[in-house]
């Protein structure tokens, strides 16, 4: 009988047996080779990134005229995982009539195997996305997000920190690529004692405003908010005037954009974070949106 074989994604960046972790049953091995992965991939996507700065995609609103870009309409890639934003031409509308359920890529077969999408499996990407799904996913991306800086931070963070309470500091990675850029951690959160909450935003000015500010707002607000009320059940009118929306590597700041709800009600720890409105405008563009104007 044979046996069809199936890449694993978790090893795309693996280069030889050296970096095959998924077999290993000592944690600490295992974390190293991660890490390791995870390092090669941040650092394939930021020379893309780096690249795309180059040509000016992420040109300043202020210093140049907006340009008229053909609108993006958001997707669900399922091999991904993720919202992407397609330009409306490339949608093909028909592709939207699977009946794939939307999470998770992997099922369960009637044989109670895994089964897991491949090159022959049709409509891996699903689009467009209708108002109730868009809404979800974009919570979804948010949360997946976090999660994924979480990971990403682990090497800095101590046991007794995975309590939800517990206040530390992190320590300056040991190794230079260690952790992007824009997760090292600042001069504050080497010193001052916070929740690990905190460590999680990209953007290092975005989080010493934070710190600057605790005890001065509701942080389980400021949380909900971030997520667009994913555990609250807002209303979709009012989850839309909300949050944060991620479309690219969770660790660039570049990929966040900000809904202007969140940017009114949390202008004050945006203060000196000119490139995240930056950012959040050139996703707004890409939609054919006008650009936020804010006091920042």
């Amino acid at each position: 009988m044979a046996v069809q074989l199936v890449a694993m994604p978790q090893l795309t960046e693996a280069l030889n047996d050296q970096d095959d972790w998924t077999g290993l049953t000592d944690a600490a091995s295992r974390r190293k080779r991660q890490n390791r992965l995870n390092v090669r991939a941040y650092r394939r996507r930021h020379k893309a990134l780096e690249a795309g700065f180059k040509k000016g995609a992420f040109s300043m609103v202020r210093h140049s005229p907006m340009q008229i870009e053909e609108p993006a309409v958001p997707c669900w890639d399922d091999e991904l995982q993720t919202v992407i934003n397609l330009p409306a031409s490339k949608v093909d509308a028909t592709i939207g009539t699977t009946h794939n359920p939307l999470l998770p890529s992997s099922s369960l077969s009637a044989d109670g195997k895994i089964f897991r999408p491949t090159d022959q499996t049709p409509h891996k990407i699903i689009f467009p996305l209708c108002p109730d799904h868009l809404i979800t996913l974009l919570q979804y991306n948010v949360l997946r997000a976090t999660i994924i800086n979480i990971k990403i931070l682990e090497p800095l963070l101590t046991v007794t920190s995975c309590s939800a309470d517990t206040l530390n500091v992190l320590p300056e990675p040991s190794l230079p690529d260690q952790i992007p850029p824009t997760l090292w951690p600042t001069k504050l959160q080497q010193t001052m004692p916070h929740e690990d909450w905190v460590d999680i935003v990209p953007h290092p000015r975005w989080r010493d405003n934070v710190l600057l500010a605790l005890g001065t707002f509701d942080e389980d607000e400021l949380w909900s908010d971030t997520m667009g009320g994913l555990f609250e059940g807002y209303p979709q009118s009012e989850i839309e005037c909300r949050g944060v929306i991620v479309w690219s590597p969770p660790w660039d700041f570049r990929g966040w954009e900000v809904t202007e709800g969140f940017w009114k009600k949390w202008g004050s720890l945006m203060k000196g974070c000119d490139d995240v409105l930056e950012a959040t405008n050139y996703w707004r563009r890409q939609r054919g949106e006008e650009p936020l104007v804010v006091e920042i």
